[in-house]
């Protein structure tokens, strides 16, 4: 051990020296083997800004990882990870798949040292590695980190297998250039395996030295490629994608924000209003994809003020929809004293945002001031008052059906779901067809057409819970929802869907929100009754309920409509406005009548949403205190590619996913529903209609390019008592 620590102090201290006789500037956060911000096998006190991450695979025997890392909150890192252990098979079969393990690692970021003329002061994180699942690789640790410019130094202690004192040093030689060097005491004698604690790796692998070395080259786009000399032994290559959770994930740009150009706007004396409504109306229909436009422009002496209510249909962001057409009105309208903007949902109007007229001239020269005028714009919810001062907005209110039918190629894949199969997936295309008519109502029709199925449903060695996957034709999505509000405040709505709700159940949900007067909280209930489907027919039911039963799903009949399942909950909402943060609660019962609690967290960016959600119910899972606990994505298409997508989609994906290996198939399972009142109402509540929309011109009109970081990271300790 000594000799080895000798060899990485007289590295070290070849990288001090290099350093100080460089350029000092801005550095560059990479990440280790396993994902989360660190050297090689050990993280340091640093981490991405809020909402950046990367995703990407590591070689290193004997593991193969596969990693998706996030900066969740400004002070909180999470890094999740499957971990093939390429020395071990996951059954009985030696000629059988490799062992694999989900992992989530945790990095709070206690202390962030933040002024570049301090740093020797360091930032300081603590954290856990794989926190849930199986735990095969579980520690604790804390660390410090010191950057001097190009330069940071590290030292930490860890538990377990991290097996007490680490460091290393980082050195940015350029911009797409990192050199780290690294002090490792891993103890892999203690990854162990099974009942009879196999290890994973032999006495003639284990490490024959304490430290490793190498490099880190970046692409502009984002790409990352590591190598390194690791163990005494080995090479281990990695490449993994910078991702940016605020704009365009892989580093193109969003769309520009179109207006008529060269446009010569005239003093309001010398205006037609019924000619400047229908330009209006045309640069709109023109350059912005929202429809059922109306606009009524109030005048009474000098003062002028533009109504304008509309309904966004071409994209996943609300926010950008309505910034969308307020850079359109900076290219048009006169000066105005005030300006009034109501969005509608299914002709449902929902929000209502008033600005002040000058933020059209802040537009137009791109020059927003920080304190006016957006401190001074009001969002609320639209109220019965609203439609009374602006009679014409009445109109908007009785529009005719819109539909839409496209094809969606579909994807499924199976990822570690038995010990037989590391891997299956199914290919299809989805027919769908969305329509959107008056006073609340929409409608959904999705078929699918399985083309390629790798999906092995049999019992056994199949994935035998999920016999939808497979070749038969299907009706996945088939019914009616409804949104209203019941009250003249614009708090208190009503939602209600039925029909063939997902690929397992047919039923209906009901839904109650109140909601505070800027939706930063929100007080519910819901009710629902559903019913198995046949997963081999085109739309019909199952004979009964269907129940599992050592490794088989069958139809068991229990008559006196008891195959029908009821549920029912009570639920609760906040809001925390600085983090766009959602904290969810709700108690009830389930579809098998157990009770229990469900708790959720979800953070926001505008139309991009990742949380995780925990169900503690009657029965826990195995070797657990909860029951079930997974993640959940709201994934915007056209975030992926931005400008090279084509043109503006609304579409989102959504997806749940239950986090553990190990649960019970007959507890805790909530129904089905099309669409959640949280999945419509999040991006519209005030609070947050406004925080996006005011991020979103500031954006616009800093000229500054949107995914260039923004210095977000804050100390937890910070945070609090700040």
């Amino acid at each position: 051990m000594r000799k080895g620590f000798t060899k990485f102090i007289f590295l070290s201290a070849i990288l001090i020296f290099l350093i100080f006789i460089s350029e000092n500037n801005a550095h560059a956060l990479t990440g280790n083997n396993t994902g989360f911000t660190g050297l090689w096998e050990y993280p340091t006190a640093e981490m991405p800004e809020d909402g950046v991450g990367r995703f990407g695979v590591t070689k290193a025997t004997p593991y193969g990882f596969y990693f998706l890392d996030l900066a969740w909150l400004p002070w909180l890192e999470i890094n999740s990870r499957f971990s093939t252990f390429n020395t071990l098979r996951a059954n009985s079969d030696p000629d059988g798949r490799r062992y694999m393990d989900k992992a989530i690692d945790l990095k709070f970021m206690l202390w962030h040292s933040k002024d570049p003329e301090k740093w020797y002061i360091p930032s300081i994180a603590g954290g856990v590695v794989d926190m849930m699942g199986t735990e095969l690789m579980k520690a604790y640790y804390g660390v410090a980190t010191w950057r001097y410019g190009k330069f940071a130094a590290t030292i930490g202690y860890g538990s377990d297998r991290l097996n007490g004192v680490f460091g290393g040093v980082e050195w940015d030689v350029d911009s797409w250039l990192t050199i780290k060097a690294e002090y490792s005491p891993l103890d892999y004698t203690q990854d162990r395996l099974g009942d009879d604690r196999t290890r994973v790796l032999a006495d003639d692998k284990l490490p024959k030295k304490k430290y490793n070395a190498g490099a880190i080259l970046r692409m502009p786009w984002g790409t990352e490629a590591a190598v390194s000399y690791q163990r005494g032994y080995e090479w281990v290559f990695g490449i993994s994608q910078r991702i940016n959770l605020a704009g365009p994930y892989i580093g193109f740009h969003r769309k520009n924000f179109e207006a008529p150009g060269d446009a010569r706007i005239p003093c309001w004396d010398k205006i037609d209003t019924e000619n400047l409504i229908s330009r209006i109306k045309d640069g709109i229909e023109k350059y912005v994809r929202v429809r059922d436009v109306d606009v009524k422009i109030e005048s009474k002496g000098k003062f002028h003020k533009l109504y304008l209510a509309y309904e966004n249909y071409g994209y996943s962001s609300h926010a950008e929809a309505m910034t969308r057409i307020l850079v359109l009105l900076s290219a048009v309208m006169p000066d105005l004293d005030e300006l009034a903007l109501i969005q509608k949902n299914a002709s449902i109007p929902i929000v209502k945002a008033t600005f002040p007229g000058n933020l059209l001239f802040d537009i137009r020269t791109r020059s927003l001031r920080s304190e006016e005028p957006m401190k001074t714009a009001i969002f609320t919810w639209v109220t019965s008052e609203d439609v009374i001062e602006n009679p014409d907005a009445k109109n908007l209110l009785i529009e005719k059906a819109k539909h839409k039918v496209n094809a969606m190629i579909t994807y499924e894949p199976r990822l570690d779901q038995t010990l037989w199969e590391a891997y299956m997936d199914r290919w299809g295309i989805d027919l769908v067809y969305k329509g959107r008519y008056s006073n609340g109502w929409q409608s959904i029709v999705d078929v699918k057409f399985p083309i390629i199925d790798h999906v092995d449903t049999s019992d056994y060695r199949g994935i035998w819970w999920e016999e939808d996957l497979n070749d038969k034709i299907r009706l996945q999505q088939t019914g009616l929802t409804y949104a209203n509000k019941f009250s003249k405040d614009g708090r208190s709505w009503f939602f209600a869907d039925g029909g063939w709700l997902d690929e397992d159940f047919f039923g209906a949900n009901a839904y109650a929100r109140y909601y505070a007067k800027d939706g930063g909280w929100w007080l519910g209930a819901r009710l629902g009754i559903f019913h198995d489907r046949d997963p081999y027919s085109f739309a019909g039911f199952s004979r009964g309920v269907r129940r599992a039963y050592r490794g088989r799903m069958y139809d068991v009949k229990p008559g006196n409509g008891k195959e029908w399942y009821l549920t029912g909950w009570v639920q609760a909402g906040y809001h925390l406005a600085d983090l766009d943060l959602d904290i969810n609660a709700s108690w009830g019962q389930y579809i098998d009548k157990d009770k229990g609690f469900k708790y959720e967290v979800t953070r926001h960016w505008d139309d991009t949403a990742i949380g995780f959600w925990l169900i503690d119910a009657d029965r826990d899972a195995p070797d657990k205190s909860f029951t079930r606990a997974g993640v959940h994505l709201e994934i915007p298409a056209e975030k992926w590619f931005g400008t090279l997508f084509g043109q503006s989609s609304e579409h989102i994906w959504e997806q749940d996913t239950v986090l553990l290996s190990n649960y019970y198939f007959h507890t805790a399972r909530e129904g089905a529903t099309l669409r959640t009142p949280e999945r419509m109402m999040n991006q519209l509540r005030p609070v947050a209609m406004k925080k996006n929309v005011e991020k979103m011109l500031r954006d616009y009109c800093s000229y500054e390019d949107e995914q260039e970081n923004k210095k977000t990271v804050t100390g937890l300790l910070e945070y609090i008592f700040h």
